[in-house]
């Protein structure tokens, strides 16, 4: 085990946890660890590196994301020039570390999120042991939730995500008997998430790979843990959400609202968008939502990904965005499984553009496969 890995799989694991405030908004250990790994990656290699296949669509989405953001229609101050810059300047520094990690420059990386998972799933379920109400984080602009398994990323449909996203990891493990002890783990931890997002994506990557690898007996046993889960969210929405009020339909239905504004931003600028990241100044400037909202985490981004990539570069960026998500797709049967679980993950969560997810999917298509 090199020194990467627990280097990586810590700040992984940290989540929020780890934040520094950083033009109006923050930057994570995560942020922080993929900088210097790259720019250690790249004087390691001295430079020499080969192009992954997702090189150049992800190269060539930046590039309109940039563009999308010098010609917005939206009169932004300089600060909030900074701060959507910031974001443009983060996804480089993520698809640059895919670039240095194809280019060989570290190894081990699979471990990394797997030991991530893992013991992000251990956390997650102490703090639902321990720390089931988390209102007080309303403070601070976070959902608040009660007696759901929320982890070190404090929003249970990212930490669900992450969770499936392991757990495809856990099928490629050689020893059967610590591949079941894994995937039981995080199974646990997802099940008590109470995230009908993320449990959707448990059946779409679990139906994907297994339908991939022509393994009917899985593809069933997938259907059958998938029943499960609807089933616990059922007992969890009977005996913890009901008798304290906590409305779901509200939820889904601040989610429609959501979809609605991602959609009558795309309207603004249909071709190259509002500008990348600029969406809070979009909401803003067009009225459409109130200051309680723009105040919150979740007015930075729509509640979904493509909704959200459609509204700030436009159809050309759309168009390219889904030209990198395949060109990520072709690498193996594991991505291919945790992409599409993603898509559907991502109409609902904004978890495309999540760092540690984003991570994920870059590192794990360009890793050799064994």
């Amino acid at each position: 085990m090199t020194l990467l890995v627990p280097i990586l799989a810590f700040a992984l694991t940290s989540g929020q946890l780890i934040r520094l405030p950083f033009l109006g908004g923050g930057v994570t250990l995560l942020d922080l660890t993929v900088a210097v790994l790259s720019v250690y990656g790249l004087i390691k290699l001295k430079l020499k590196l080969k192009n992954p296949p997702f090189l150049k669509p992800a190269l060539c989405f930046i590039l309109i994301a940039l563009f999308s953001l010098l010609l917005t229609p939206l009169r932004l101050t300089l600060p909030e020039y900074l701060v959507s810059f910031s974001y443009i300047a983060r996804l480089f520094l993520y698809v640059l570390f895919g670039w240095v990690v194809y280019s060989g420059s570290f190894l081990d990386t699979r471990k990394a999120f797997l030991l991530s998972g893992m013991s992000f799933a251990v956390l997650g379920l102490l703090q639902f042991a321990f720390f089931p109400d988390l209102y007080f984080l309303k403070l601070a602009g976070w959902d608040p939730h009660y007696f759901r398994t929320v982890s070190t990323f404090l929003d249970p449909n990212f930490a669900g995500a992450f969770l499936v996203l392991t757990m495809i990891l856990s099928f490629k493990e050689k020893n059967k008997k610590i591949s079941i002890f894994i995937f039981a783990l995080l199974y646990i931890a997802l099940f008590t998430t109470f995230s009908r997002s993320s449990y959707l994506m448990f059946l779409v990557s679990g139906l994907t790979f297994f339908f991939l690898n022509k393994s009917k007996k899985y593809l069933l046993l997938t259907l059958v843990l998938f029943a499960f889960l609807l089933f616990g969210f059922q007992i969890y929405s009977k005996l913890v959400a009901a008798p304290r009020n906590i409305n779901r339909e509200q939820s889904a239905s601040f989610r429609l609202n959501t979809w609605q504004q991602g959609l009558d931003l795309f309207k603004k600028s249909p071709v190259l968008g509002i500008g990348f990241n600029a969406y809070r100044y979009g909401i803003k400037k067009y009225n459409l939502g109130d200051q309680q909202f723009l105040d919150s985490h979740g007015s930075s981004g729509n509640d979904s990904s493509l909704l959200f990539v459609a509204s700030t570069t436009g159809i050309i960026g759309f168009l390219v965005y889904l030209y990198f998500l395949f060109s990520l797709m072709k690498s193996s049967k594991i991505i291919t499984a945790a992409i599409l679980g993603l898509i559907v993950h991502s109409f609902f969560s904004n978890s495309l553009f999540y760092p540690p997810i984003l991570a994920w999917i870059l590192i794990m298509s360009v890793v050799p496969k064994k």
